[in-house]
C-alpha cells in the first residue's frame, strides 16, 4: 500500500470507498452538437466537426468536433476531489502532477479535438519507485483497473483511437499544452489513447488516457464555467493578477513614456503613463489559460475592446526597436511574434484612454498597461546666472534637457538650457565640469546605468561640437543608484530623472 499513499493528490479509493461528496459546484453550461463515434462496443452517432483555426505540427487542420453531454446517462456516484480516483497498487505520476485552478484541454473525439475548461490533474504514469524491485509497467493492467473504476463511477467512453500527438504540438497549442499537459500527451505519435466522460447533475468529469507501452498518459479535468480571481481596480494600473499568481519580478513604473501597441494592421504609439510586470505561479500550477480568461473577465468589466488576438506577425515584430525590447522585455517578450499577446483599448469614463497589451507564453505571462496622457514639464531652464550661482554655493547643479523615450537623442525643445550651459563655459575659460546622468528604479540596473552614461555624453557630445574643449568636460552615469527622492511616487521618479552639471 505504500505506492498507493505516494500518489500525490488523489482521493483513494474515492469511487469504491466511497469518498464524502464535494459542494456543489454551478451546472456546467452543455456543448451542442452530435455524439461522437466510438470504436467501443457501446457505439454512438458520428459527431459534427467544424473548422477551428488549429493545426497539427505538419500544418494540417485540426477539427472542432462538438459534443452533446445530454447522450452521456447522468451518474449518482459519489465522489470526492479532483482527481477523483486513485491508481492501481505498484503505480503512481512518474514527477509530481500537474494540477491547475483552470485551463483548458483538446480532448480527442473523432477526427480531432473538443475544447473543455476547469481545473486539471495531469501526469506520465508509471511504476512507484519503491515498487520497481518487483513489478514492471503493464499497460494492459493500467487500463483494465481505471476502465472499471471509470464504469463503476457512471463513465461513457467516448473516444478510443491513436492520439495524434503532433495535434498537441502544432502552432496554436504547442506553448499552452507544454506547459500545462506535456506529461499527459508527450507520448508516441499514435498512442492507443480512451477518452471517458462521467455526467453528474453539479459537473461533468473528462479522462484521456493514452499508453505509450512503458507508461501512460492521464489527463482528469473538472468541465465547470469559469469564476473570474481577478478584478478590475479604479486606480492605474487597475490590473489584477489571478488569485495564486505573484510577480516574477520588480514591475516597471513609468510616468512618462511610449509602448507600441499591436493592432492588426500597425503599431499604435502610445504615450503617457506606463505599468509593465511579469508573473507566474509555478511550473506545476501556471495555465496560459486562466490568465487569458481572467484578463477577458476584467475588460468585459471596464468596458474594454479587444483590438488584437493572436500572434505579431514576425516581419512587424522584428521590427520593434531594440530599446523598447531591452526596457519592456521582462513583461513584454523579446520575440514578439513567438507567443500568443492580446491588446485592449479601454475608454474611460471621465475621458482617459487605457491601452493593455497581454504576453501569454509557455510557463509565465506579461502585461502592460499604458495611460495615453500628454508630458508634464517638470524640468525648468536655468540661465547661465542661476547655473553659476547654483555651482558656485552648492557644487552641482541640475539642467533642463530632455530625451527620446530610453534614448539618448536629446529632444529640440533642450537646445534653449544647452545654449544657457554653453554660454556659462565660454564665459568662465577655467571651468571644467562632470556631467553626470542618472535615471529612476523602472528598468534593470544594467539597463538604466548605460542609458544614463549615454545620455551623459549625448550632452558632453553637444557642448564640444559647439568649440568646447573635452578637456574640460567629463561624462558618467549612475543609472539609479543615486536617487535624490523616493521611486514611489510619479513626482519622486521625476526627480530622479536628471541631468546634472558638477563642478571639478
Amino acid at each position: 500500500m505504500q505506492a498507493r499513499l505516494a500518489v500525490v493528490g488523489f482521493c483513494l479509493a474515492a469511487v469504491l470507498a466511497g469518498c464524502q461528496k464535494s459542494s456543489p459546484q454551478a451546472e456546467a453550461e452543455p456543448a451542442t452538437g452530435e455524439t461522437v463515434a466510438e470504436t467501443s462496443a457501446d457505439p454512438a452517432p458520428a459527431a459534427a466537426a467544424t473548422p477551428s483555426g488549429l493545426q497539427a505540427k505538419d500544418g494540417t487542420a485540426v477539427p472542432l468536433v462538438a459534443f452533446e453531454i445530454a447522450s452521456v446517462p447522468v451518474s449518482q456516484q459519489a465522489l470526492g476531489a479532483l482527481p477523483f480516483f486513485s491508481l492501481p497498487e505498484g503505480y503512481a505520476p512518474r514527477n509530481r502532477p500537474k494540477q491547475r485552478a483552470y485551463a483548458r484541454f483538446p480532448f480527442r473525439l473523432g477526427d480531432g479535438v473538443h475544447w473543455v475548461e476547469g481545473p486539471s490533474w495531469s501526469a506520465t504514469i508509471d511504476i512507484a519507485g519503491d515498487a520497481r524491485d518487483r513489478k514492471q509497467f503493464s499497460a494492459l493492467e493500467l487500463q483494465r483497473n481505471l476502465e472499471t473504476v471509470l464504469m463503476q463511477a457512471g463513465a461513457k467512453r467516448v473516444f478510443e483511437g491513436p492520439l495524434k500527438r503532433d495535434i498537441y504540438y502544432g502552432p496554436q497549442l504547442e506553448d499552452e499544452i507544454g506547459g500545462a499537459f506535456i506529461d499527459a500527451v508527450n507520448m508516441h505519435a499514435d498512442a492507443p489513447t480512451q477518452v471517458f466522460v462521467i455526467r453528474q447533475p453539479d459537473r461533468n468529469i473528462w479522462v484521456q488516457l493514452s499508453d505509450d507501452r512503458s507508461s501512460a498518459g492521464l489527463v482528469v479535468m473538472e468541465e465547470r464555467p469559469f469564476v473570474a480571481t481577478s478584478r478590475w481596480s479604479g486606480e492605474f494600473p487597475h490590473l489584477t493578477l489571478p488569485k495564486g499568481y505573484a510577480p516574477r519580478n520588480a514591475a516597471i513604473r513609468r510616468d512618462f513614456d511610449m509602448f507600441p501597441f499591436w493592432t492588426g494592421k500597425g503599431f499604435e504609439e502610445v504615450e503617457g503613463k506606463i505599468h509593465a510586470a511579469d508573473f507566474g505561479a509555478g511550473e506545476q500550477n501556471y495555465s496560459m489559460h486562466e490568465v487569458r480568461r481572467n484578463l477577458e473577465a476584467m475588460m468585459a468589466e471596464a468596458g474594454g475592446k479587444l483590438v488584437f488576438s493572436g500572434r505579431i506577425p514576425k516581419e512587424q515584430a522584428q521590427g520593434i526597436g531594440e530599446a523598447v525590447k531591452r526596457s519592456y522585455g521582462q513583461a513584454a517578450g523579446y520575440s514578439w511574434d513567438n507567443f500568443d499577446s492580446e491588446v485592449y483599448r479601454v475608454d474611460l469614463p471621465d475621458g482617459r484612454e487605457l491601452w493593455v497589451f497581454a504576453r501569454l507564453e509557455y510557463m509565465s505571462a506579461g502585461w502592460v498597461v499604458a495611460e495615453r496622457k500628454a508630458l508634464a514639464q517638470t524640468a525648468a531652464l536655468l540661465p547661465a546666472e542661476a547655473l553659476k550661482k547654483k555651482l558656485d554655493s552648492d557644487g552641482r547643479v541640475t539642467i533642463d534637457v530632455h530625451f527620446a523615450v530610453d534614448k539618448a537623442d536629446i529632444l529640440p525643445d533642450s537646445q534653449p538650457q544647452i545654449a544657457q550651459v554653453l554660454a556659462l563655459l565660454k564665459s568662465d575659460p577655467g571651468l571644467k565640469l562632470a556631467i553626470e546622468g542618472h535615471t529612476d528604479d523602472s528598468g534593470t540596473p544594467a539597463h538604466n546605468r548605460s542609458l544614463s552614461e549615454a545620455r551623459a555624453r549625448s550632452v558632453q557630445a553637444a557642448l564640444t561640437s559647439q568649440g568646447i574643449a573635452a578637456s574640460r568636460l567629463s561624462a558618467a552615469g549612475f543609472g539609479q543608484d543615486r536617487p535624490v527622492a523616493a521611486n514611489d511616487s510619479d513626482a519622486g521618479r521625476a526627480k530622479n530623472r536628471r541631468v546634472e552639471l558638477v563642478k571639478r
